[in-house]
């Protein structure tokens, strides 16, 4: 049987955040089924490695040698895109971040290759980038689907789209299955994680802090990832004398062994996609609390029964119900118990069975 030849287009396969870690994710998965050859081509590498396991067959590519940016660049980049698709007889493009359509739409228009924009953001949020509002457009009229990653982004593209062309669908990110553990309802450690920016909204996990940690001095908040903001979050947390029960101890390559020593797992998001450190928070069975930003929570927590979902940005009340389960270990075991609740439209099978079937369904 003939393979199908995937490539994604990406920013930078080097990087250490959810996107590059979900691509991976996604490339070795599509590579396992043996019904594709994967490549994925960076438009810059900083680093010299991948941070993230990634299938011994799958090609990694770049197009710039060295870090470059400037709209001078705009017809190089699109040259050198259009080189690689034909090098590699790419069927499929799939842009991780919709901000890449303004370099692959044009390369569609030589070369014939099916486009997919994969949103990793949500329709809303237009974080730092001016084009991206037209990039969406862009690919509402060129591209050959949209994919959100979660159904109330899809409603938002299908509202907001001045031409549709383009299929909209939504096909989550999977979370992996974790070994069975058993939860610890001892654990005194609260974990959240993710890169240390504004998004990420650790300013105000140190506020709620302030009204958790002093009155429990026998509890610890670790918070995991590096980013622009360390210096300035680690100078808050000592201006509210909290370094000694609050942690910033950086990136780590094993955040599992963290998870499974957990009490609950907190976040603090402005805005999200959907948050892959929120699944794998849930896999590994532990209570969730975030607050309720576009887009993710509200598919991954069920209120009430596994974890909390509080109203944007309300600091108090996050730190009530955080007090509540720091106060109530049969709390903490009852949402545990129904953590992995919803788990199956997130399970890598289903979520693989639908990237095949689109890709299936626009190169027929």
């Amino acid at each position: 049987m003939t393979k199908t030849n995937i490539a994604f287009f990406i920013n930078d396969i080097t990087s250490s955040g959810g996107t590059e870690r979900v691509t991976c994710l996604i490339s070795n998965l599509l590579q396992d089924t043996g019904s594709f050859n994967i490549v994925i081509i960076s438009l810059n590498e900083t680093h010299k490695d991948i941070k993230f396991p990634l299938h011994g067959h799958v090609h990694t590519t770049r197009i710039n040698k060295k870090p470059k940016n400037g709209i001078y660049r705009f017809p190089i980049v699109c040259a050198r895109l259009a080189h690689l698709v034909r090098r590699y007889n790419i069927d499929v493009l799939i842009d991780v971040d919709g901000i890449l359509d303004l370099y692959s739409i044009p390369v569609k228009a030589l070369t014939r290759v099916k486009l997919i924009s994969w949103e990793h953001f949500n329709y809303h949020q237009n974080p730092d980038v001016p084009y991206r509002k037209l990039s969406r457009q862009l690919a509402g009229a060129f591209a050959s689907a949209i994919v959100t990653l979660t159904e109330q982004d899809a409603q938002n593209y299908g509202q907001n789209l001045k031409c549709k062309r383009a299929k909209i669908l939504t096909i989550s990110n999977p979370m992996t299955p974790q070994r069975k553990h058993e939860y610890n309802p001892k654990s005194r450690t609260i974990v959240s994680a993710g890169r240390l920016t504004y998004q990420k909204g650790f300013d105000m996990l140190i506020d709620v802090a302030a009204q958790v940690l002093p009155q429990h001095p026998n509890w610890q908040w670790l918070v995991l990832g590096e980013g622009e903001d360390h210096d300035a979050l680690v100078e808050k947390t000592d201006q509210r004398g909290l370094s000694a029960q609050l942690h910033f101890p950086g990136r780590t390559d094993n955040l599992s062994s963290y998870l499974e020593q957990a009490a609950f797992f907190v976040m603090t998001s402005r805005f999200e996609g959907l948050p892959m450190v929120l699944l794998e928070a849930k896999s590994y069975g532990l209570p969730l609390i975030s607050f309720d930003c576009e887009t993710g929570p509200r598919e991954i927590i069920l209120d009430g029964t596994n974890g909390y979902i509080i109203p944007c940005f309300d600091v108090v009340s996050m730190a009530e119900h955080i007090n509540t389960l720091v106060d109530n270990d049969s709390e903490r075991s009852s949402l545990s118990k129904y953590s992995t609740l919803n788990s199956s439209k997130f399970e890598p099978a289903s979520i693989v069975e639908q990237w095949t079937n689109l890709i299936y369904e626009i190169t027929k």
